[in-house]
């Protein structure tokens, strides 16, 4: 049974148990004095992440959110909390003041907002949630709950993005936690003190243009899931400058596709019954890439390999120009192979962004384990100038499931039993998410094959971030316009309106197209975009891999209540794709074989 006693109190009780920095204890502290947390909530947070984070938990748990609407004639209901324009232009301009543009210090809390708590601490015995019917009014604290969080999402723009030369008070205190926080912990999954137990905040890219749910309402902010559930961490964009010229934001970005491996063999899918079942586990042992084990087997091959890699990249700069990331599906490498080709592009020009699938990683510790994972690396400069990657990796928080229909549709009959279902043998010990800033201002994440069709736990992280770019590395057949990637990539292109690269390897579909069971294909890829453009992506016959141009958009996005983000959005919108061919590739890769030492 509900429990109608729990107050707004008990709930900020619960994200702040040993309260929170106020102003007057943020003053106190820059003047080196000692001073406690404030606790008896009679004053707001001092930082905007954490006035966020109560808003938005109260509007979220109370159900406040879905009654808020911007005032249009004559469309309006008695159940509808009503947002004019002079309330969106009033808070607007306290989070403006609060921001606290080019200033050292935070400023002090603007009058909208102290009057806002004021007006919510006043109902703060009240019941968190009650029970609503057919006639329901908004409760009357939920105005000024919807002014603190909107006076706090305009007052953290630009919050972990490179914006300008100078940063506003609140994102630069934020981002001194953040920055102390990757420095110890490697990642940051929460810029807010609230407790992570509850919730986490993270900054956002895209507000979603359709449905109505809490993150429509914040265009710089997301509330995310406790830690428990499942954990976005965020990569900023290092502050560090290098030599190199910087790239522009809205600067094409070229970006090729390697669909390895071109050819995969039945015998690489290893069957384990279980006893006195209908199901049993299986899991790939790649003869195309050694394990991140096999270290004399990869120091035979890697130069070949590199070869062949560089190839198809000088390839398609004589095309495009500059190349600026690189792509492999799902399981394609080993973590020691990709670490390898980190350490080869390093000193690539205007190299910025390398993913792939891999099938181990390796801990802190340096061990290995098996498995599969998403490896994302972004090319930065380090401390001394020199350009370095920031690598990351990721498992996969879904195992994949192959029945009767895929054993025939790829012709694994000879190791795996089509009378069994086949669940993939893989740990899931943490289920996270990987998000990078890339050119100070956009996102991009992984997803691997089932986290894209799967809407738990890892789309909440998604929807409420909204990246620019999603990667989808598949272990799939071809990426038609009518199976399951393109509608799951839909699903995400609308909301929050990110744009959707899925990717396969060669091998699995020509596997699918030898059986002769459906129309040969060579659609390696699938892109889709808020504009609703759904483009398969074709290898041609005598190509090695695909070469695609995405072109940043600007575009102009509102919240629920109103708010414009003044075309502080972006959009990537596929523009080019044209194949990328070699002489004479490497006899070994295109066979799916790891390369013979020279």
């Amino acid at each position: 049974m509900a429990d109608d006693r729990y107050s707004l109190f008990d709930a900020i009780r619960a994200l702040f148990p040993t309260g929170y920095l106020d102003y007057q204890g943020y003053q106190a502290r820059l003047e080196g004095k000692p001073r406690n947390l404030h606790k008896s909530f009679v004053r707001p947070p001092c930082q905007a992440v954490d006035l966020f984070a109560i808003a938005a938990f109260l509007l979220h748990r109370s159900g406040g959110y879905h009654h808020i609407s911007p005032m249009v004639d004559g469309a309006s209901t008695s159940a509808s909390l009503v947002i004019d324009e002079s309330s969106r232009s009033q808070w607007i301009e306290a989070g403006r003041k609060w921001r606290g543009e080019g200033e050292d210090a935070l400023p002090a809390p603007p009058k909208a907002l102290t009057d806002a708590w004021r007006e919510l601490f006043r109902f703060g015995r009240n019941p968190l949630f009650l029970s609503s019917s057919g006639k329901s009014r908004p409760r009357p604290w939920w105005r000024a709950a919807m002014a603190l969080l909107a006076i706090a999402d305009e007052a953290a723009r630009d919050l972990g993005f490179e914006q300008g030369s100078e940063k506003s008070a609140q994102a630069a205190m934020a981002e001194v936690a953040m920055r102390d926080s990757i420095q110890r912990d490697r990642k940051v999954y929460t810029v807010s003190n609230a407790s992570n137990d509850q919730v986490c905040v993270l900054p956002k890219s895209r507000t979603p243009k359709v449905g109505c749910t809490l993150r429509s309402l914040s265009h710089n902010l997301s509330l995310l899931p406790s830690r428990g559930l499942a954990r976005a961490f965020w990569s900023p964009h290092p502050q560090i400058r290098s030599a190199e010229p910087a790239v522009a934001a809205a600067s094409p970005f070229n970006l090729i596709v390697i669909p390895l491996p071109y050819q995969v063999q039945a015998k690489a899918f290893k069957g384990t019954p279980a006893k006195e079942a209908s199901w049993g586990w299986f899991h790939v042992d790649p003869h195309w890439c050694p394990s991140s084990e096999d270290v004399d087997i990869i120091d035979e091959g890697f130069d070949q390999f590199w070869q062949f890699v560089e190839g198809v990249l000088d390839s398609g700069a004589r095309d495009v120009g500059t190349v600026h990331g690189l792509i492999f599906p799902e399981a394609a490498l080993s973590y020691e192979v990709f670490t390898r080709l980190c350490d080869k592009l390093k000193d690539r020009q205007g190299f910025e962004l390398l993913v792939s699938g891999v099938f181990d990683s390796q801990n802190q510790g340096g061990d290995i384990r098996p498995g599969n994972f998403a490896a994302m690396a972004r090319r930065d400069p380090g401390r001394d100038g020199k350009m370095t990657f920031n690598i990351s990796t990721r498992e996969k928080h879904h195992r994949w499931r192959i029945e009767k229909s895929q054993i025939e549709a790829y012709a694994l009959g000879s190791s795996l039993d089509s009378s069994r279902g086949w669940w993939e043998q893989i740990d899931i010990l943490n289920r996270s998410l990987d998000v990078f800033v890339l050119r100070g201002v956009a996102t991009v994440t992984t997803l691997i094959c089932e986290d894209l069709a799967r809407s738990d736990p890892c789309q909440e992280l998604v929807r409420g971030i909204g990246p620019n770019l999603v990667i989808a590395l598949l272990m799939d057949g071809p990426q038609l316009k009518d199976r399951w990637p393109a509608r799951y990539a839909t699903v995400l292109a609308e909301d929050p309106g990110s744009s959707v690269l899925t990717v396969t390897s060669a091998g699995l579909l020509r596997r699918s197209n030898d059986t002769r069971q459906f129309p040969a294909s060579d659609k390696i890829g699938l892109w889709r975009d808020d504009t609703g453009r759904t483009s398969e992506l074709s290898l041609a016959p005598s190509a090695q891999a695909l070469c695609l141009t995405l072109q940043p958009t600007a575009i102009q996005e509102r919240t629920l209540d109103g708010r414009a983000d003044n075309t502080g959005s972006q959009s990537w919108r596929l523009t080019g794709m044209a194949p990328v061919i070699i002489r004479d590739p490497n006899k070994r890769i295109m066979d799916g074989q790891w390369p013979d030492g020279v």
